[in-house]
């Protein structure tokens, strides 16, 4: 493994997801069940993906003309998770606000699926940075 995908999958991927841990703590520490399903049911893994496919899609784009095609693939699928999980988040958090029912297994299905397209493309794309 290369040290740029190193340092992206330590200090971008693994760090973004700090907040989640944050939540394991504090749902923890005030006794409520702790599941995957309440971890991930307001979206905030969604938020995370965006993020990461941001600073991929930049990582990949500064990175100059060699494998292009390659390069635009990688860095298209990182702009279309950024744009699905924002939109996805925004009406969640919509729902959410206004009271509406919102199916928690969908949203946690949906943001672990979100995420595991972000991690391939991003990673793609710093690892094609580098060429």
């Amino acid at each position: 493994m290369s040290d740029k995908i190193l340092r992206w999958l330590i200090f971008s991927v693994v760090i973004a997801l700090l907040p989640l841990a944050f939540n394991l703590l504090r749902f923890s520490s005030r006794g409520t069940p702790l599941s995957l399903l309440t971890i991930l049911s307001n979206g905030e893994l969604l938020l995370i993906s965006a993020a990461i496919a941001a600073a991929a899609a930049g990582e990949l784009f500064a990175s100059g003309q060699n494998y292009i095609k390659a390069k635009l693939f990688a860095g298209g699928g990182c702009v279309i998770v950024l744009i699905l999980a924002s939109f996805l988040f925004a009406d969640i958090s919509v729902a959410i606000a206004s009271g509406e029912k919102i199916s928690q297994e969908a949203v946690s299905t949906n943001s672990i699926v979100i995420f595991i397209l972000t991690v391939v493309a991003s990673g793609s794309c710093v690892a094609l940075s580098e060429v």
